[in-house]
């Protein structure tokens, strides 16, 4: 199976179904956003786009499903309104990580977060993104690709961020009950996941 395959197929987070695993990226309603450091846009990207200089190298590489499920503290997985952390559901295609539901306060949804080991700048050419939502920005300083699959993008929202050489992290949003969230929603739910992943690797050192 091919990378773009396993992107619009890995939403395996709750044994949903495979309609509902074709997302990547999103956002959600209400208050209490992530405080994750300051994301700023600085423009739409293309397959040749070259992120900025990482500030570090965060400890990512060969991350297990159990260690990447401690990569949200308590208190993120507050803020961010999720709960009961668990290894991704895996068909043999998907990359290693964790998964969190809603915590029942939002909308019908997931949270996954993922570590991809190729560099983004090369799996970024690999994704099947819809132009319209496909943009870049930073985290934390990080370079950082918010991503939603092209004629699937009111599933879910993803964003893909430059952690480490050869490495990135891959946090999603999937949303199981259609219509609960938008586009915007969505992505900055998926954004706010991610810089909550970062800011805590950070502070892992």
């Amino acid at each position: 199976m091919s990378v773009s395959s396993r992107v619009r197929r890995s939403g395996g987070l709750l044994g949903l179904s495979a309609a509902a695993l074709l997302v990547a990226g999103c956002t959600v309603n209400g208050p209490d956003p992530v405080p994750a450091g300051e994301s700023t846009p600085v423009g739409e990207t293309s397959a040749e786009t070259a992120f900025p200089e990482r500030p570090a190298e965060l400890p990512v590489a060969g991350a297990q499903d159990a260690e990447i499920c401690t990569w949200l503290t308590g208190q993120q997985m507050t803020q961010l309104k999720v709960a009961r952390p668990s290894p991704v559901i895996k068909n043999g295609n998907n990359y290693n990580g964790c998964g969190y539901s809603s915590d029942g306060t939002w909308a019908n949804a997931g949270v996954s977060l993922r570590v991809v080991p190729e560099p983004l700048d090369v799996f970024a050419t690999k994704l099947n993104s819809s132009e319209v939502s496909r943009k870049t920005f930073e985290i934390n300083g990080f370079g950082a690709l918010q991503s939603q699959i092209a004629g699937a993008e009111r599933l879910g929202c993803s964003v893909f961020v430059d952690v480490a050489q050869g490495q990135t992290l891959y946090a999603e949003l999937s949303l199981l009950s259609v219509g609960e969230m938008d586009n915007e929603q969505m992505c900055e739910k998926a954004a706010q996941a991610a810089g909550a992943a970062v800011t805590s690797l950070q502070a892992k050192g």
